[in-house]
């Protein structure tokens, strides 16, 4: 169960939800089931909107969501009713009412992504079943919790059989929440292995910085770009990616005298993603807070070392400095320049640090997601998995 999944206006939303569907298929059989959320939004319904169609809510609320992973999930829709201040449980009530047109028996585990509204959903709807419940919890829907969404928490630990934090952090965050530690196991998300396999790996430039994800206030991509004009100036920067704040970010580098060393390359289709971060000498990663960021990995796995905020779970993905090197949150654009420099003067070793992220491939992380359902389901876990 999750309403994070591609669609055209977002082909990567949930890529690791799908990485993890393909992988888990090797194993077992699996069905994904999409919530949507038809519920009107304030911000939705101005005149202006009426007067193009509802065209905001329309995109939001009918989504095209594509074939992945060689299935399509099933759309579940829902309307949440108000009050705001009940707006939690209400959807969830109601995504619940729309999945109990699904026979819960016909399932052995149900796996849920995010802690709301999925998660919240299915504990309603398995409330009075046996089937174990598992639920993913990957960072920004436990840091990002509204008070409605922590008074309706102990509805969901109480029917959840696990829970899944994708780091330590947040593993101690659920706890803080009421999660009983007995029902929590840190299972980070994985990479695609094959994918990244490059047998031909690109040139890499060992004075450039590569950034891949989204462009909005939390990445602070601003804050890199800042820090570019306090480096020497045979340095560059790659920005792969879409988002809000693309003009404003070109508008930056412009005014910094910066527009010949920043390139803004837009969406890249994930068959270029490894040559991309194998063809940088570190990937940076600046952002304000963090889950656990499947791209840490993928640059790993290109053998690319990374500079990271210290935020969420990113100490624990780079707990070794041979990996990359740790940044504190409140760092300033000229310190982060100064850093830049010296992870880029660094003489890494590129095929250890590839042979480490191998650790984290989806074909590893599989196995222990189905280590856990066995687990929960009350039966033995098979040798080939132990």
């Amino acid at each position: 169960m999750s309403h994070l999944w591609p669609r055209p206006d977002f082909p990567h939303l949930g890529i690791f939800v799908v990485d993890q569907v393909k992988a888990l298929s090797h194993w077992c059989r699996v069905a994904v089931a999409a919530p949507v959320d038809r519920t009107i939004r304030r911000e939705e319904i101005s005149l202006r909107e009426f007067r193009r169609g509802l065209v905001r809510y329309r995109r939001r609320t009918r989504p095209h969501l594509l074939e992945a992973a060689g299935m399509r999930p099933l759309e579940v829709s829902y309307v949440a009713r108000l009050p705001r201040g009940l707006f939690a449980l209400n959807a969830a009530r109601a995504l619940a009412a729309r999945l109990r047109r699904l026979d819960p028996h016909q399932f052995d585990v149900v796996h849920a992504h995010t802690v709301f509204p999925d998660g919240l959903a299915c504990a309603l709807w398995l409330k009075d079943t046996k089937v174990p419940l598992v639920v993913t919890a990957h960072g920004s829907d436990v840091h990002s919790m509204r008070p409605g969404m922590r008074r309706a928490m102990p509805r969901l630990l109480r029917r959840v059989n696990l829970l899944i934090p994708v780091s330590q952090a947040l593993g101690v965050e659920l706890c803080a929440l009421g999660a009983d530690p007995e029902r929590v196991t840190v299972i980070p998300n994985g990479f695609s292995a094959r994918l990244f396999d490059l047998q031909e790996p690109p040139p890499r430039d060992p004075r450039k910085i590569a950034y891949l994800g989204y462009l909005r206030g939390i990445k602070r991509v601003n804050l890199l770009i800042e820090a570019l004009a306090h480096c020497p100036a045979d340095v560059t920067l790659e920005v792969a990616g879409l988002g809000p704040d693309r003009p404003a970010l070109e508008a930056q580098a412009a005014k910094l005298g910066l527009q010949d060393r920043v390139r803004f390359l837009g969406l890249l289709t994930r068959d270029r993603v490894p040559g991309f971060l194998a063809g940088a000498g570190i990937m940076a990663l600046v952002s304000e807070r963090e889950g656990w960021p499947t791209v840490i990995f993928e640059s790993l796995a290109c053998g690319t070392p990374v500079l990271a905020t210290a935020v969420g779970g990113v100490p624990e993905a780079l707990a070794d400095s041979s990996l990359g090197r740790l940044i504190p949150r409140d760092i300033t654009p000229s310190d982060l320049g100064r850093e830049i420099q010296e992870a880029l003067d660094t003489p890494w070793d590129y095929a250890a640090i590839r042979r480490h992220a191998l650790n984290f491939s989806w074909e590893a992380i599989s196995g222990k997601i189905l280590q856990e359902y066995y687990r929960v389901m009350g039966l033995p876990v098979p040798g080939k998995l132990a």
